[in-house]
């Protein structure tokens, strides 16, 4: 039972011997950067850029670290960008009035427009004909609340078929014009359906007046809606702002015809996805799928139908893809062929995500760093709460510097400059005396099962001489005697029983 305790023991010395082995492998990261902070701040928060995704190993970013000169980690918190809630949008009808090309360079109210006490237009004559209509004027009236702001317009055209591109600019006077954005608008009839672009984006637009001038000649329009978003519900901020891309992309053909596969090259928390069509006047329906790895299944995430026109000077593409925050490496996409599909040439593909924010507490002395890819590291990130623990120190911004040269980092690690190499030395050495350790106890426990089997033969071979077994009286000196002298007896008793006979 002794013996079976050392055993035991040692095992489980090698086990925490291989645990800690693991564990000292997986604070080596493949990546450092520089950071570069204010000095004084006991708080420093930092954007994660696009380098850090493509670097981690883990889709939950759990392998990045800050460190501080003496190479000891920091605490540090990880979030997501805010989602802050909002009501939803709603679209308002709003009146328009068509204007000739003489009446859109007019100061004042416009030619055939009159202006009411309460600011609102009416119109004083007949729309001009198509050929001499090239800008609208709309009035956003009422939707210009204080708690409101216009997304967007949603231009709904009577046209069959429209393409063509817009200029939109805005005032709260009729006098002063300021640029408010652009679009191009698209409406086509395709194999029984309609594809249709018809929103017209506004950067949070507060201006009472707009104006809309027709570039490529203006449709036949059956209505305008205002989309009108509330802010009482709390801060806004514009997502797009904030969003990353990573642009080039390129989908590669797959065994089958209309497939392709792509592959983002990180945990980018991708929310968006621009397919870009190799060939104009391409039309063609698509199923977007994608995973986290070669053993996992795919699963759909978008679908639409791509589409790229071209029309003179014109050229439209289908819109962004909006998905749910989607970390997956492997993208596959699937386009519907009966068409055509895409033709040659290769489609490209750009993804979008909003980044991470780091916070971390400047804690030690010398330059701090973020390490990056470890496969085997866990997080440790807590909340940010958590590391504030309310107290009432500013946040300073910190910036990402250039990435550090692998050799330095590796330099530090050889012997007399690793902090952690005599740790390691005596792990090692911990763990080749248990191998010897058990190998000593296995060659003795093999002579301890030799030693029983030799006595236990001897005390047989005495057992059969004191029963006449014995030579002159002299007992058997060993058992090959004791047995040679039993079976000499053996056969001069069967020789005496066959005279006899």
């Amino acid at each position: 039972m002794k013996r079976v305790l050392m055993v035991t023991g040692w095992c489980l010395a090698i086990s925490s011997v291989w645990v800690s082995t693991a564990a000292v492998a997986a604070d080596r990261f493949a990546q450092r950067f520089a950071l570069e902070l204010e000095s004084g701040a006991a708080y420093y928060s930092v954007t994660l850029p696009a380098a850090v995704y493509a670097a981690s190993q883990r889709s939950d970013l759990g392998d990045v670290r800050v460190f501080n000169g003496a190479g000891e980690p920091v605490p540090y918190s990880l979030e997501a960008p805010r989602e802050f809630s909002r009501a939803p949008a709603t679209l308002h009808s709003v009146p328009w009035f068509p204007l000739p090309p003489a009446a859109a360079g007019r100061t004042g109210a416009p030619l055939g427009v009159t202006i009411a006490t309460d600011g609102s237009l009416r119109a004083t004559m007949a729309p001009p004909a198509r050929a001499q209509h090239d800008s609208d004027l709309i009035d956003l009236g009422r939707e210009t609340r204080r708690d409101a702001r216009v997304d967007a317009l949603v231009v709904h055209v009577r046209d069959d078929n429209y393409q063509g591109r817009v200029s939109v600019e805005s005032s709260d006077d009729l006098r002063n014009w300021q640029p408010a954005g652009e679009a191009q608008l698209l409406k086509v009839s395709y194999n029984g359906s309609t594809l249709s672009q018809d929103r017209i984006e506004l950067n949070d637009m507060r201006a009472r007046y707009l104006r809309l001038r027709w570039v490529d000649g203006a449709p036949y329009i059956d209505s305008i809606d205002a989309q009108v978003q509330t802010t009482s519900a709390g801060p806004a901020q514009s997502a797009d702002s904030q969003r990353e891309w990573r642009e080039g992309i390129i989908a590669h053909a797959g065994p089958k015809t209309g497939e392709y596969f792509f592959e983002t090259g990180g945990p980018y928390p991708v929310d968006r996805l621009r397919l870009n069509l190799p060939q104009p006047n391409t039309v063609a329906p698509a199923v977007v799928y994608s995973r986290a790895g070669l053993e996992a299944a795919w699963r759909e995430v978008s679908s639409a139908t791509l589409f790229r026109l071209h029309n003179g000077t014109v050229e439209q593409s289908n819109p962004s893809l909006e998905l749910a925050s989607d970390t997956d490496r492997q993208w596959r996409v699937v386009v519907d062929t009966r068409n055509g599909g895409l033709g040659s040439g290769a489609l490209t593909v750009a993804a979008g995500w909003r980044p991470a924010t780091l916070t971390f507490v400047a804690r030690g002395d010398g330059s701090f760093t973020l390490g990056v890819g470890s496969a085997g590291a866990v997080s440790s990130a807590v909340s940010r709460a958590d590391l504030l623990m309310g107290a009432s120190s500013v946040v300073v911004s910190a910036r990402l510097g250039e990435p550090l040269p692998v050799e330095q980092y590796a330099d530090s690690h050889s012997t007399g400059k690793d902090p952690d190499a005599m740790r390691r030395y005596m792990l090692w050495a911990a763990l080749l005396l248990a191998v010897g350790s058990l190998g000593a106890i296995a060659w003795r426990l093999a002579r301890g099962a030799q030693a029983p089997a030799g006595a236990q033969a001897a005390g047989g071979a005495g057992g059969a001489g004191g029963t006449g077994g014995s030579v002159g009286g002299v007992p058997g000196e060993s058992g090959a005697t004791s047995a040679t002298v039993k079976d000499a007896g053996a056969d001069g008793a069967d020789g005496q029983s066959a005279g006899k006979n």
